[in-house]
Protein backbone atom coordinates (compact mmCIF):
# COMPACT_ATOMS: atom_id res chain seq x y z
CA UNK A 1 0.00 0.00 0.00
CA UNK A 2 1.08 3.58 -0.97
CA UNK A 3 1.53 5.74 1.76
CA UNK A 4 -0.08 9.70 1.78
CA UNK A 5 2.70 11.21 1.15
CA UNK A 6 3.06 9.33 -2.07
CA UNK A 7 -0.20 9.85 -3.11
CA UNK A 8 0.28 13.20 -2.86
CA UNK A 9 2.91 13.35 -5.15
CA UNK A 10 0.78 11.88 -7.59
CA UNK A 11 -1.78 14.35 -7.01
CA UNK A 12 0.58 16.98 -7.38
CA UNK A 13 1.82 15.78 -10.27
CA UNK A 14 -1.31 15.41 -12.29
CA UNK A 15 -2.79 18.57 -11.12
CA UNK A 16 -3.04 21.27 -14.14
CA UNK A 17 -1.60 24.14 -11.88
CA UNK A 18 2.15 24.72 -11.68
CA UNK A 19 2.13 24.04 -7.76
CA UNK A 20 -0.61 23.06 -5.38
CA UNK A 21 -0.78 24.88 -2.46
CA UNK A 22 -1.14 23.38 1.11
CA UNK A 23 -4.58 23.07 1.82
CA UNK A 24 -5.77 22.31 -1.31
CA UNK A 25 -3.64 19.40 -1.21
CA UNK A 26 -4.87 18.26 1.58
CA UNK A 27 -8.16 18.32 0.47
CA UNK A 28 -7.88 16.48 -2.86
CA UNK A 29 -6.16 13.92 -0.81
CA UNK A 30 -9.28 13.64 1.78
CA UNK A 31 -11.65 13.58 -1.12
CA UNK A 32 -9.36 10.97 -2.90
CA UNK A 33 -9.18 8.70 -0.02
CA UNK A 34 -12.82 9.16 0.60
CA UNK A 35 -14.17 7.86 -2.53
CA UNK A 36 -11.43 5.05 -2.73
CA UNK A 37 -13.19 3.88 0.42
CA UNK A 38 -16.75 4.77 -1.00
CA UNK A 39 -16.25 2.64 -4.08
CA UNK A 40 -13.99 -0.19 -2.41
CA UNK A 41 -14.29 -0.72 0.58
CA UNK A 42 -10.43 -0.37 1.37
CA UNK A 43 -8.40 2.74 2.04
CA UNK A 44 -5.97 3.75 -0.20
CA UNK A 45 -3.76 5.09 2.30
CA UNK A 46 -3.07 4.01 6.11
CA UNK A 47 -2.50 7.17 7.85
CA UNK A 48 -5.88 8.92 9.60
CA UNK A 49 -7.32 12.33 8.77
CA UNK A 50 -7.34 14.69 11.71
CA UNK A 51 -10.40 17.37 11.74
CA UNK A 52 -8.45 20.28 12.01
CA UNK A 53 -9.99 23.66 12.21
CA UNK A 54 -9.92 24.28 8.24
CA UNK A 55 -11.13 20.93 7.57
CA UNK A 56 -9.46 17.28 6.98
CA UNK A 57 -5.49 17.22 7.45
CA UNK A 58 -3.01 14.12 7.22
CA UNK A 59 -0.91 15.66 9.70
CA UNK A 60 2.43 13.24 8.55
CA UNK A 61 2.03 15.41 5.17
CA UNK A 62 1.27 18.82 6.82
CA UNK A 63 4.89 18.46 7.79
CA UNK A 64 6.73 17.01 4.68
CA UNK A 65 4.95 19.07 2.45
CA UNK A 66 5.38 22.74 4.50
CA UNK A 67 8.05 24.18 1.42
CA UNK A 68 6.01 25.04 -1.53
CA UNK A 69 8.73 23.53 -3.49
CA UNK A 70 7.61 19.98 -2.15
CA UNK A 71 4.36 21.06 -3.95
CA UNK A 72 5.84 22.13 -7.35
CA UNK A 73 4.68 19.86 -10.15
CA UNK A 74 7.74 19.40 -12.36
CA UNK A 75 9.39 18.54 -8.34
CA UNK A 76 7.63 15.27 -8.17
CA UNK A 77 9.85 12.32 -8.08
CA UNK A 78 7.19 9.05 -8.91
CA UNK A 79 10.03 6.80 -9.20
CA UNK A 80 8.45 3.30 -7.71
CA UNK A 81 5.11 4.51 -7.38
CA UNK A 82 2.77 2.25 -8.85
CA UNK A 83 -1.35 2.62 -8.25
CA UNK A 84 -3.65 -0.34 -10.04
CA UNK A 85 -5.71 0.86 -12.64
CA UNK A 86 -9.07 1.58 -10.71
CA UNK A 87 -7.50 3.82 -7.99
CA UNK A 88 -5.08 5.56 -10.91
CA UNK A 89 -8.55 6.41 -12.53
CA UNK A 90 -10.23 7.36 -9.51
CA UNK A 91 -7.60 10.32 -8.70
CA UNK A 92 -7.73 11.44 -12.07
CA UNK A 93 -11.68 11.51 -11.69
CA UNK A 94 -10.98 13.34 -8.04
CA UNK A 95 -8.71 16.09 -9.77
CA UNK A 96 -11.08 16.45 -12.66
CA UNK A 97 -13.76 17.57 -10.13
CA UNK A 98 -12.46 19.13 -7.40
CA UNK A 99 -9.12 20.11 -8.61
CA UNK A 100 -10.47 23.65 -10.25
CA UNK A 101 -11.86 25.18 -6.84
CA UNK A 102 -9.84 26.97 -4.58
CA UNK A 103 -8.67 26.18 -0.81
CA UNK A 104 -10.98 28.42 0.72
CA UNK A 105 -14.10 26.32 -1.86
CA UNK A 106 -12.77 23.13 -0.44
CA UNK A 107 -12.45 23.91 3.07
CA UNK A 108 -16.07 25.10 3.29
CA UNK A 109 -17.28 22.31 1.22
CA UNK A 110 -15.64 19.64 4.12
CA UNK A 111 -16.85 21.85 6.65
CA UNK A 112 -20.73 21.05 5.14
CA UNK A 113 -19.92 17.00 5.17
CA UNK A 114 -21.02 14.70 8.28
CA UNK A 115 -17.54 13.12 8.25
CA UNK A 116 -15.81 15.90 9.42
CA UNK A 117 -18.62 17.31 11.53
CA UNK A 118 -19.20 13.76 13.25
CA UNK A 119 -15.52 14.01 14.17
CA UNK A 120 -15.48 18.30 15.50
CA UNK A 121 -18.13 17.09 17.86
CA UNK A 122 -19.31 19.95 19.22
CA UNK A 123 -16.28 21.93 18.81
CA UNK A 124 -16.93 25.69 17.07
CA UNK A 125 -15.83 26.19 13.49
CA UNK A 126 -12.31 28.00 14.47
CA UNK A 127 -11.50 25.89 18.00
CA UNK A 128 -8.23 23.66 17.65
CA UNK A 129 -8.91 20.18 16.88
CA UNK A 130 -7.33 16.52 16.30
CA UNK A 131 -9.94 13.74 16.53
CA UNK A 132 -9.44 11.22 13.73
CA UNK A 133 -12.36 11.15 10.85
CA UNK A 134 -14.04 7.82 10.59
CA UNK A 135 -13.42 5.95 7.64
CA UNK A 136 -16.72 3.93 7.90
CA UNK A 137 -18.23 7.56 8.14
CA UNK A 138 -16.26 8.62 5.42
CA UNK A 139 -17.46 5.71 3.03
CA UNK A 140 -21.36 5.83 4.30
CA UNK A 141 -21.05 9.23 3.49
CA UNK A 142 -20.11 9.57 -0.12
CA UNK A 143 -21.72 6.24 -0.83
CA UNK A 144 -25.21 7.80 0.29
CA UNK A 145 -24.52 11.47 -0.97
CA UNK A 146 -22.23 12.41 -3.31
CA UNK A 147 -21.82 11.57 -6.94
CA UNK A 148 -18.41 11.83 -8.63
CA UNK A 149 -18.40 12.78 -12.13
CA UNK A 150 -22.13 12.05 -12.38
CA UNK A 151 -21.80 8.58 -10.87
CA UNK A 152 -22.57 6.69 -7.59
CA UNK A 153 -20.25 5.04 -5.77
CA UNK A 154 -22.49 2.05 -6.56
CA UNK A 155 -22.10 3.03 -10.03
CA UNK A 156 -18.26 3.23 -9.94
CA UNK A 157 -18.03 -0.14 -8.49
CA UNK A 158 -20.62 -2.18 -10.73
CA UNK A 159 -19.28 -0.64 -14.01
CA UNK A 160 -15.75 0.26 -13.64
CA UNK A 161 -13.74 3.17 -12.45
CA UNK A 162 -12.87 5.23 -15.97
CA UNK A 163 -11.65 8.82 -17.26
CA UNK A 164 -14.16 10.35 -19.66
CA UNK A 165 -13.38 12.74 -22.65
CA UNK A 166 -11.11 15.32 -21.34
CA UNK A 167 -12.69 18.10 -23.21
CA UNK A 168 -15.59 17.49 -21.01
CA UNK A 169 -15.95 19.13 -18.07
CA UNK A 170 -16.31 16.82 -14.13
CA UNK A 171 -15.87 19.95 -12.08
CA UNK A 172 -18.22 20.69 -9.09
CA UNK A 173 -20.29 23.29 -9.30
CA UNK A 174 -19.63 24.22 -5.58
CA UNK A 175 -22.57 26.79 -5.17
CA UNK A 176 -25.14 24.32 -6.34
CA UNK A 177 -23.69 21.57 -4.41
CA UNK A 178 -23.70 23.94 -1.12
CA UNK A 179 -26.82 25.11 -1.79
CA UNK A 180 -28.45 21.49 -2.07
CA UNK A 181 -26.70 19.90 1.48
CA UNK A 182 -30.32 20.10 3.50
CA UNK A 183 -31.59 17.66 1.21
CA UNK A 184 -29.13 15.51 1.12
CA UNK A 185 -29.36 13.96 4.93
CA UNK A 186 -31.51 10.82 3.87
CA UNK A 187 -31.06 7.92 6.79
CA UNK A 188 -28.55 6.10 6.51
CA UNK A 189 -30.05 2.72 6.00
CA UNK A 190 -30.61 3.92 2.17
CA UNK A 191 -27.46 3.44 1.24
CA UNK A 192 -27.13 0.79 -1.90
CA UNK A 193 -24.45 -1.13 -0.15
CA UNK A 194 -25.14 -4.72 1.72
CA UNK A 195 -21.93 -4.91 2.91
CA UNK A 196 -17.92 -4.23 2.97
CA UNK A 197 -16.83 -5.94 -0.06
CA UNK A 198 -17.31 -3.67 -2.41
CA UNK A 199 -15.95 -5.01 -5.86
CA UNK A 200 -18.28 -6.82 -7.74
CA UNK A 201 -17.08 -10.41 -8.37
CA UNK A 202 -18.65 -13.69 -10.19
CA UNK A 203 -19.09 -17.19 -8.89
CA UNK A 204 -15.78 -19.15 -9.21
CA UNK A 205 -13.99 -16.42 -10.36
CA UNK A 206 -10.83 -16.87 -9.46
CA UNK A 207 -8.99 -13.12 -7.47
CA UNK A 208 -7.28 -11.30 -10.65
CA UNK A 209 -4.03 -9.47 -10.21
CA UNK A 210 -4.55 -5.48 -10.82
CA UNK A 211 -3.03 -4.07 -13.71
CA UNK A 212 -0.30 -1.77 -12.50
CA UNK A 213 0.48 1.94 -13.39
CA UNK A 214 3.52 3.06 -13.17
CA UNK A 215 3.00 7.03 -12.14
Amino acid sequence: MLTADQVASVIIARNVRPWTDAMSLQKLLYYAQAWHLAVTGEPLFDEQFKAYKDGPVVPQVRHSRMEQASRKRSGQDLTGIELDELSSNLLDLVIASYGSMSAEELSTLTHAERPWLEARGDLPDDAPGNAPLSPESMARFYRAHRSLAGRTAADLAAGGVYVRDPNVSDAIDIDSLLGSLDDDETAEDDSPWGGANLVPSRSGDRPRRPHRVRC
